[in-house]
């Protein structure tokens, strides 16, 4: 399988922005109808690997390619989506702060001693260290005759409130489906066309 190069950002937030890279090559107005391939979940906490993600992934795409007209067949269909997630420990550093001199007594040992550039004395912050897990979730299209991926789609962004995990699950898929080449406003086919669920 022939597999475009992609640069997934990290820093996204996964309600946010998404990264997208596609073949130019390709007549994406050609894609009518998809079916599901074998899809990846590489993730070391089980609460991030359910039937119920699955689902709710598979569900939020299938409903923002059914707004573009392109509906999920299993009998020949143009390309197959498959997705991948998988999260990741991380540590985010802020940045020192400077603290003029009347607050170099702050009880919490400011550092290092300096002076402004307008003359008098003051402290830096030390930078605060925060570990978090950042979830990637990633959407690829593979064209079912040349078996080659043409379009992906990815977006990341800190994944520990499990509580709003089903928000941001639905958020980051319409992120990425947004950048895909065909839009809502110029669907495909009919909606009223046969689907098969």
């Amino acid at each position: 399988m022939k597999v475009i190069n992609v640069m997934v950002l990290f820093a996204l937030v996964m309600s946010g922005c998404a990264v997208t890279d596609f073949d130019k090559t390709t007549d994406f107005t050609g894609y009518r109808t998809y079916t599901w391939g074998e899809s990846n979940v590489d993730v070391d906490n089980p609460v991030y690997d359910s039937d119920l993600i699955n689902k709710r992934i598979r569900r939020t795409i299938e409903a923002e390619f059914l707004k573009r007209g392109i509906v999920k067949s299993d009998k020949d269909p143009d390309f197959v989506v498959l997705y991948h997630t998988y999260t990741e420990d991380k540590v985010q550093r802020s940045a020192a702060h400077p603290y003029p001199y009347p607050y170099r007594f702050y009880p919490y040992g400011f550092y290092p001693f300096a002076f402004h550039p307008w003359g008098y004395p003051f402290y830096m912050a030390p930078p605060l260290m925060e570990e978090y897990t950042e979830g990637t979730l990633i959407i690829d299209i593979i064209d079912r005759d040349s078996d080659e991926l043409v379009w992906r789609g990815a977006v990341s962004g800190n994944v520990d409130n499990v509580a709003s995990l089903r928000k941001q699950i639905e958020k980051g898929v319409k992120a990425i489906m947004k950048k895909y080449p065909i839009s809502p406003d110029d669907p495909l086919l009919e909606t009223g066309d046969d689907v098969t669920v």
